[in-house]
Formats: structure tokens, sequence, C-alpha cells
């Protein structure tokens, strides 16, 4: 991907270029905490080795109804994810929500909860995922 002048973009010039397709991605991309959790559902998703349309469509929902994404803006947001943030271990992820209130990092586990139960089956990858998570989070 080459830049007008011929020359391949560096990777601020990437990231900029990213940020300023969106307004969700733009949020996203300013707010770690929103980053960290959005990561960790996406861990969350693929823990199980796939993703179904069940999980998928949780994940959506939580994005947009729960999280004021916007929906059409989804795709390029875990395209963000992946070329940004592959990097975020889910430890150094969920230790980002540690100093959050109580009562959010309980809502955070509940989404990620939601992800794990959507095709009727919790994984005992996505059932460690929680609980290391939980764990970081101050929940024993």
């Amino acid at each position: 991907m080459d830049n007008a002048e011929g020359k391949t973009p560096s990777f601020g010039e990437r990231v900029r270029a990213f940020l300023d397709q969106s307004s969700s991605l733009n949020e996203v991309a300013h707010d770690p905490i929103l980053t960290a959790e959005l990561l960790l559902l996406v861990r969350m998703s693929f823990a199980d080795k796939t993703v179904g349309a069940a999980e998928a469509d949780a994940f959506a929902a939580i994005c947009t109804r729960l999280l004021g994404l916007k929906g059409d803006e989804l795709t390029d947001i875990l395209k963000y994810l992946n070329d940004f943030g592959y990097e975020t271990t889910d430890a150094q992820a969920a230790d980002m929500l540690a100093d959050l209130s109580e009562a959010r990092k309980r809502e955070i586990l509940d989404h990620l909860a939601t992800v794990a139960k959507a095709d009727g089956e919790v994984d005992e990858r996505e059932r460690r995922l929680f609980e290391a998570t939980a764990r970081r989070l101050g929940f024993s």
C-alpha cells in the first residue's frame, strides 16, 4: 500500500488514516479501556477456536446496544484490533480494567459470559479466560 509519493506509509500514517475513517473506530482508538474490553470480547469469541453466528451476534449486540458503537463500523473496529492490538495479551487487557468500579468490572464480566454462552456451550478455554479475567479484576 503506497501513498501518493510512491512510498510505503509509516505506522503513524497508517494509524491516522485508519482513525479518519469512522467515529466509532476513533472512539475505540482513543479509549484504552474500551479497547481492552473489546480485545477480551474478541478473544472470548475465539477461545473455543470457532466463532459461530451466535457468538458473532452476541459480540455485535454488546458493541452496538451496550457500548454504543456503530454496527456498520464493527468490521473496521475488528480490523483495527487485529492490526494494532494483537500484541496485547489477555492479562494486559484485563489489567487495564482493574481500576474500574466494581459495577463496571461486573458489567465487563457479564459481557464476556454472554459471548461465552452464546453458542449454548461454555468450552474449557472460555471458562479459563473468564476465570483468569475475573481474578485480574479482583474477583475470586
